[in-house]
């Protein structure tokens, strides 16, 4: 049984420091502890975040390539069947741009990934419509290369609003419903007026009304503090 030399209460035998004021406590009967001598290495090395990140995308794009070249030997040796490799290499660039580029970046670059994401897709489209089948080129050309860049400018406008303000989650559905539903009257005109596609512009109607009726309860529940605190309340969002 020890106590302690600064107040006197009675401490327990596994305390290093008192209970009520704190003074460590001395034992002069007890083996003292050597002191840890700091080793001349770290025993875990440093790794950045981003080198982490790296170290996967490096990876991951090594066990792509494997798959990748065996097909494309094996398509060289064996030509029977056309160029049949390709379609699986075009699929494995636009997969790896989509997903395996961002991790090559030391930070989040959203209009990089942009810019690369839709040069991938309008490729990957064009290698299946144009390179395969050269009568297709004018559908591509008129009508699909029109639909991806709208898409890909209706993503930009998003992407710049979102992050010049922080935006309650009801203003941002509203805004992804409006592009939807705007997107869908986009398709459906541009494939009635190349293609002669009637039903594709009818649809595209049907969608944007959809979308209308709903944008009009999303702005009720922004225009509700009851709403809001509701939906919070219940959905916890």
């Amino acid at each position: 049984m020890s106590y302690c030399v600064h107040c006197g209460v009675e401490l327990d035998a596994s305390a290093a420091r008192c209970a009520l004021c704190g003074t460590p406590v001395l034992d002069p009967n007890a083996a003292q502890p050597q002191p840890q001598q700091p080793t001349p290495f770290a025993e875990t090395p440093f790794v950045p975040k981003h080198m982490r990140r790296r170290f996967v995308a490096y990876l991951i794009t090594v066990i792509m390539l494997i798959p990748n070249i065996v097909c494309s030997l094996a398509n060289a040796i064996f030509y029977a069947d056309g160029f049949w490799s390709f379609y699986i290499n075009a699929t494995s660039l636009l997969l790896w741009v989509v997903f395996v580029f961002p991790f090559f970046t030391k930070k989040l670059r959203p209009y990089l990934m942009w810019a690369f994401d839709t040069a991938a897709v309008a490729f990957y489209i064009f290698f299946f419509f144009v390179m395969r089948y050269e009568s297709k080129a004018k559908w591509y050309y008129d009508s699909v290369l029109p639909i991806v860049l709208f898409l890909a400018l209706e993503a930009l406008v998003y992407m710049i609003w979102v992050r010049r303000k922080k935006r309650h989650w009801v203003l941002q559905a509203a805004a992804i419903d409006f592009d939807i539903g705007l997107a869908a009257v986009v398709i459906g005109s541009i494939l009635q007026i190349n293609r002669g596609f009637t039903k594709a512009f009818y649809i595209g109607m049907i969608v944007f009304i959809s979308t209308l009726v709903l944008l009009a309860f999303l702005s009720y529940c922004y225009s509700s503090k009851h709403m809001r605190a509701w939906l919070s309340k219940k959905f916890y969002v």
